[in-house]
């Protein structure tokens, strides 16, 4: 009877382990500095930034695939925080690229 407890304790840590690490993978990191180290140059920061928006458009479209190839859930957690994650990673690029023109300006 002892060995089951711990058995069943064992599996739930393991859950648990597995859980926070996709809640840590699902947090981007963008505090980072992505130009660091990077040259200024005007006519590449201008395809960086329509690159951002096509990156950001081609993942809203693969969120809205899954979403709907899963029957478009009425719970849509997993959705939403697909959308989150791709707000907070596209707006912090979008900030540094926006920095890095107030550079250029004299």
């Amino acid at each position: 009877m002892r060995w089951q407890w711990l058995i069943a304790a064992g599996l739930l840590l393991a859950l648990l382990l597995i859980a926070m690490a996709f809640h840590v993978q699902a947090q981007p990191n963008v505090s980072m500095q992505l130009y660091e180290g990077i040259a200024l140059d005007a006519g590449l920061l201008h395809l960086d930034k329509r690159a951002l928006d096509e990156a950001y458009h081609a993942q809203m479209v693969k969120l809205f695939g899954v979403w709907l190839a899963s029957g478009a859930p009425a719970d849509a957690t997993n959705f939403r925080r697909g959308i989150g994650i791709a707000r907070r990673a596209y707006g912090a690029a979008a900030g540094q690229i926006a920095e890095r023109e107030k550079a250029l300006r004299p």
